[in-house]
């Protein structure tokens, strides 16, 4: 078996953003779809109830969310990347928010 890394790898292109500008990234849907992103995680633990905890957000130069935490379950990292970099006006929220964060 394949040995996980025990940190997140940050590329140079990810800025972290907070709660409330993940919220503004979001938009309406923020509270749907992180439930269902920190609920459906990939990890080879198996557990059936695993969530991604103690996670952080990131923007990426394409304007995705990538959220890098853990597994509840096993405790090892874990991720979840949802494709907002398509949506209708996401990009002046982003350029705003790395704007912001890169000061």
């Amino acid at each position: 078996m394949v040995k996980k890394r025990t940190e997140h790898i940050i590329h140079a292109d990810e800025v972290e953003i907070g709660p409330l500008q993940l919220q503004l990234m979001l938009g309406s849907s923020y509270k749907k779809a992180i439930e269902l992103c920190v609920n459906s995680i990939f990890c080879n633990c198996g557990s059936k109830d695993k969530r991604l905890v103690n996670y952080k957000s990131y923007i990426n130069d394409v304007n995705d969310v990538i959220l890098k935490g853990w597994c509840s379950s096993c405790n090892t990292i874990a991720a979840r990347y949802i494709e907002t970099g398509e949506r209708e006006g996401i990009e002046a929220i982003a350029d705003r928010i790395r704007h912001t964060n890169q000061k």
